[in-house]
């Protein structure tokens, strides 16, 4: 069941993980009679969707850090069923296109129907609640991963964890371009930056530059000691 686990700055925010390949799905509530934003619609839409029904809460716009199947493999689901536009950074438009053929290189016997996708570029924002959403371009995980940017919230995708680093060993992965593209915003991690990452728990900014020793080594700034540079 969908559940409140935090709150963005002009309403609750609520996740919802579900199906055989888990991943955290986030609704922003808005305010609005229309409904508010889904985040990163997982793969499983059919669950994510009544568990958020059981809340009352109906989505209007969906937004994805990045094309992967476990992210935004629900998206057509939502845009079919609520007339949701789907956001996404133009990078990864090849990324979606390969949805079906990772999941069958999984092994995981669901085929996904693609959206009509509103690619977006590194210009783009709209204004929610007096706040503004934006994407931070993250290349790395994927070539067109962002951070999306809602008030004090960063939803993070496979770009930034409370604990481990979003590597796959999948088409399109850089491994340098992901540790640039996080220390390019490290200074921005603070206590009052709160982290939703697309699988794991959620932190703040602060909490995961200290204890999240696996991305720090793999960002170069963990010596042999244990301390921090």
């Amino acid at each position: 069941m969908g559940s409140v686990v935090g709150e963005w700055g002009g309403g609750k925010v609520w996740r919802v993980t579900s199906g055989v390949f888990p991943s955290n799905a986030y609704f922003c509530e808005t305010g609005l009679p229309e409904g508010g934003l889904l985040i990163d619609p997982g793969l499983d839409g059919h669950s994510i969707d009544a568990q958020l029904q059981e809340q009352g809460l109906r989505p209007h716009q969906v937004f994805c850090t990045h094309g992967h199947f476990d992210h935004a493999g629900s998206a057509s689901y939502f845009q079919e069923k609520y007339g949701c536009p789907v956001f996404m950074h133009e990078g990864d438009a090849r990324t979606l296109k390969a949805s079906n053929f990772l999941l069958m290189a999984f092994k995981i016997p669901v085929k996904i129907g693609l959206p009509e996708v509103t690619f977006v570029d590194d210009r783009f924002s709209i204004e929610v609640n007096d706040r503004v959403l934006r994407f931070l371009p993250t290349p790395g995980h994927t070539p067109g991963s962002c951070i999306i940017e809602l008030g004090d919230a960063w939803f993070t995708g496979d770009t930034l964890y409370s604990q481990g680093v979003g590597l796959s060993k999948l088409p399109g992965e850089n491994r340098e371009l992901l540790r640039s593209s996080i220390l390019g915003l490290w200074d921005r991690l603070t206590v009052g930056r709160t982290i939703y990452p697309g699988h794991g728990d959620i932190s703040d900014g602060a909490t995961l530059r200290r204890e999240n020793l696996t991305l720090l080594k793999f960002l170069g700034l963990l010596e042999t000691s244990g301390k921090t540079r």
